[in-house]
Order: structure tokens, then C-alpha cells, then sequence
């Protein structure tokens, strides 16, 4: 249980900085490239995002009790692949459901 607070710390860190991160990313994309390409700028800050999520949390949370890199590797591998293939067509849903849901007011 002594590794807990450091769980948890990695958690809190790794949660706020990603996702200030990713909309960062985010808006700054739509500001350079426009309206267009929702799904690249939903992908690219997603990925980016998840890669330093992956970093924050592991090196806090476990750095120093065991090896990290090969947890680290599969990880950030696993996040990217995953960002890459749901994030685009969530969004693109999410965007499609907020808009039938503003026409029905």
C-alpha cells in the first residue's frame, strides 16, 4: 500500500496535464487549419495527449520500483493505437448526436 499516494499523484498529474494538453492541441489545430479536418485534429491531439498521459503516469507512479520502459513502450503503443482508431469516429458521433439533440430544441 506504500505506493499508493504515488498512484495516486501520477493519476491526478497525468489526467490534468493530458487534458489540458489535448485541448490545447485541439484548438490550436482548428485555429491554423480551420473547421476542417475534425478528424485528424481529434486524432493528432488525442495521440500526442495519450503519449504524455502514459509518460507522466508511469514514471510517478512506478519509477523506481521496477523497470519501466517496456511498460512504458506497450502502453504508449496500445493508447496510439487506440487514439488513432475510436477517437475519429467517436467524435464524429458525438458531434452528429449533439447536433440532432440542438435541432430537436
Amino acid at each position: 500500500m506504500g505506493g499508493t499516494p504515488r498512484i495516486w499523484l501520477g493519476g491526478i498529474l497525468a489526467y490534468g496535464i493530458s487534458t489540458l494538453l489535448n485541448v490545447t492541441i485541439f484548438s490550436r489545430l482548428k485555429a491554423r487549419e480551420g473547421k476542417g479536418l475534425l478528424w485528424l485534429r481529434a486524432g493528432i491531439a488525442s495521440v500526442l495527449s495519450q503519449i504524455v498521459d502514459t509518460l507522466i503516469f508511469i514514471t510517478v507512479a512506478f519509477y523506481g520500483v521496477f523497470p519501466i520502459t517496456e511498460l512504458l513502450l506497450g502502453q504508449m503503443v496500445a493508447k496510439v493505437v487506440l487514439s488513432a482508431v475510436l477517437v475519429p469516429p467517436a467524435v464524429y458521433l458525438f458531434v452528429s448526436l449533439g447536433r440532432k439533440l440542438d435541432a430537436a430544441n
